[in-house]
């Protein structure tokens, strides 16, 4: 008998591929000369400008940049951390620049809550969490899983036009 997961929902939404790196720059240019992505929409002072941040359910101040192109229908993010205390700190400390999470996106508040509280209850502890405008990204603890970190990320009106611009190529 197949078992339906409550949160099948998610599968569907595999968005991101993300890498922690110590030069943003250099991952860049990585990206465009040997896997021909053109150009990356970089956000600088991302963790300074965020909101409701957490880190190991403790509130924070930290600093990251990031870069976000699309290829395909497939986000790639490149975050350099700059200061304090974040999951991508921890993970360059630990092993080194590479593949740090998988991003889901949900566009619905209530999947979004459900989700979040499906992973609490299936022992995944929040690593970081926070908002950026409309948008509210949490990283789960799923590393000694499935070998990466999981990010579940709510997208409001504002942030899904911006992904929705980002994978037209129109910035």
């Amino acid at each position: 008998m197949e078992t339906v997961s409550p949160l099948s929902y998610l599968g569907r939404s595999l968005e991101q591929v993300a890498f922690v790196t110590r030069n943003l720059e250099a991952a860049q240019r990585f990206f465009s000369q040997s896997m021909g992505i053109a150009r990356f929409y970089v956000i600088e002072d991302f963790g300074k400008n965020a909101t409701e941040k957490t880190f190991r359910g403790q509130p924070v101040e930290h600093n990251f940049r990031l870069a976000l192109a699309y290829s395909g229908n497939t986000q790639i993010e490149l975050i350099q951390h700059l200061s304090g205390e974040t999951t991508y700190r921890e993970f360059l400390e630990r092993r080194g620049e590479g593949l740090h999470h998988l991003g889901f996106f949900l566009n619905d508040e209530e999947q979004h809550a459900k989700a979040l509280e499906q992973f609490a209850r299936g022992g995944y502890p929040v690593l970081m969490s926070g908002r950026m405008g409309d948008a509210h990204y949490t990283y789960f603890d799923t590393e000694a899983i499935i070998g990466s970190i999981m990010e579940i990320v709510y997208l409001g009106p504002e942030a899904q036009a911006l992904m929705a611009r980002l994978k037209r190529g129109d910035y």
